[in-house]
C-alpha cells in the first residue's frame, strides 16, 4: 500500500531529462532538402502547436514577460538576457520532444533547461553570442570610422564647413557599406547558432562542436531555408494585422519549427 499513490496528491511537473536522442542517433552529415521543404517544416511546426494552443501561447508570453523584466535590469538587462536564452529555448524544445513521446507539457517545461546536464554548456553559448555581437559591432564601427576618416583626410576636416560636406557626402554610403558588412557578418553566426542549443540538449555535444555542426547544417540547406523566411516574412505580416494577436500563434510555430528542422536535418529516419 505503501508504493501506491495517492490520488488527492497535488499533480507535479518532472522537469528531470530522459534523453530519446544519443549522439549515435546523428547523421554522419547533416542532411540537404530540396526548396520546397521549406514550407514542409513551417507545416509541422503547425501541427505540433495544435496539439497544445494554450500551453504554447502562455509559454510565449511568459517568455515575453520574462524577456522584458529581466531588460529592465540597468546596464546588464539585454546580456543576462542573451545568456539565458538558449537554456530558456532548450525547454521548448523539450516541450516539442514531450509532444513526440505521446505526452502533454505545462508551461513550466520553458524552464527545464535549468536541469539538464547540459546547462553549462548552454549558458556558455550564450556568452559566446554576446562575445560574437560585441566583435562584429566592433568590426562594423571601425569600418565606418575608416571610411568617414580617409573621406575626411581627402576634404580637409579642419574646415568645419568642409567637414559637414565630407559628412553629408559620405555619410549615407558609409552607413550603407556598414549595413552590409553586418549582414555579411550577422548571417554565418545566425546559422552556426541556430541549431546549436538543440544540439547540444539532445546530443550533448560540446559547444564548438555544435557551433560548427549547425553551420553546416544550415549551409546544406539554404535553399529551403530562404523559402522558409519568405513564408514567415508573409505569415508575420498577416499575423500583425489583427493588431498583432496573430504573434501569439506565429511565434511559437517558428520555434518549434526549429525542432522540426533540427530532426529533419540531422536525424536518422
Amino acid at each position: 500500500m505503501a508504493d501506491q499513490q495517492n490520488p488527492y496528491e497535488t499533480p507535479s511537473s518532472d522537469l528531470a531529462v530522459e534523453h530519446d536522442f544519443e549522439p549515435g542517433d546523428l547523421l554522419g552529415e547533416p542532411a540537404q532538402h530540396p526548396f520546397g521543404r521549406g514550407a514542409g517544416w513551417i507545416a509541422e511546426a503547425w501541427n505540433y502547436f495544435k496539439r497544445s494552443p494554450l500551453n504554447w501561447i502562455l509559454m510565449v508570453l511568459v517568455l515575453f514577460a520574462l524577456t522584458f523584466l529581466v531588460a529592465l535590469i540597468p546596464f546588464i538587462g539585454s546580456m543576462i538576457i542573451n545568456v539565458l536564452y538558449p537554456v530558456l529555448f532548450a525547454g521548448i524544445l523539450l516541450a516539442c520532444r514531450d509532444l513526440d513521446a505521446g505526452k502533454t507539457f505545462s508551461i513550466e517545461r520553458l524552464f527545464a533547461g535549468f536541469s539538464i546536464p547540459q546547462r553549462n554548456r548552454l549558458l556558455i553559448l550564450g556568452l559566446l553570442y554576446i562575445v560574437f555581437s560585441l566583435v562584429m559591432l566592433f568590426i562594423i564601427f571601425a569600418i565606418f570610422g575608416i571610411f568617414i576618416g580617409l573621406a575626411g583626410m581627402e576634404g580637409g576636416l579642419d574646415d568645419p564647413e568642409a567637414a559637414a560636406l565630407v559628412m553629408e557626402t559620405t555619410g549615407g554610403p558609409a552607413f550603407a557599406l556598414a549595413v552590409l558588412i553586418a549582414i555579411a557578418l550577422t548571417i554565418p553566426v545566425i546559422m552556426a547558432f541556430y541549431f546549436a542549443p538543440a544540439l547540444i540538449t539532445f546530443n550533448d555535444l560540446d559547444v564548438m562542436t555544435a557551433l560548427k555542426l549547425s553551420f553546416r547544417g544550415c549551409l546544406r540547406n539554404v535553399m529551403p531555408f530562404l523559402l522558409f523566411g519568405i513564408l514567415m516574412l508573409l505569415l508575420s505580416i498577416l499575423a500583425a494585422i489583427p493588431l498583432g494577436l496573430g504573434m501569439l500563434i506565429l511565434v511559437p510555430v517558428g520555434m518549434i519549427s526549429l525542432y522540426v528542422c533540427y530532426k529533419d536535418i540531422f536525424l536518422q529516419g
